[in-house]
């Protein structure tokens, strides 16, 4: 079936924080605000959404820089698997400096 998600390895969680700021890391410092991992070994990061360059009257990024994202991070690691849902979430409790709301991209670690 085209729902099923693939089984991901058992992944150190300070690996996979290692890897997302790396992939996060900008112009202004690092916009990761939270990593959270799941039961299935998945992570979610919860992220700045001043991590990408928006023209003043555009509130969130284009598909366009979604994709473009998402190939950055297959490049600093071919085994990772990006989910195909992302977008906006409150940054809650983890991010009090900031009015905007976060973003966020589900990613695993395949097998090899």
């Amino acid at each position: 079936m085209y729902n099923e998600l693939p089984e991901f390895r058992k992944t150190k969680y300070s690996y996979a924080m290692t890897y997302i700021n790396g992939v996060l890391m900008g112009g202004d410092g690092i916009s990761l605000v939270k990593l959270e991992e799941f039961e299935d070994n998945h992570f979610r990061a919860i992220f700045k959404l001043s991590y990408f360059q928006l023209a003043e009257d555009v509130e969130m990024p284009s598909k366009s820089q979604w994709n473009t994202f998402k190939k950055k991070m297959k490049r600093r690691n071919h085994s990772v698997f990006v989910f195909r849902e992302y977008g906006a979430i409150d940054c809650g409790k983890s991010d009090k400096t900031t009015q905007q709301p976060c973003l966020y991209i589900d990613f695993g670690f395949l097998y090899d």
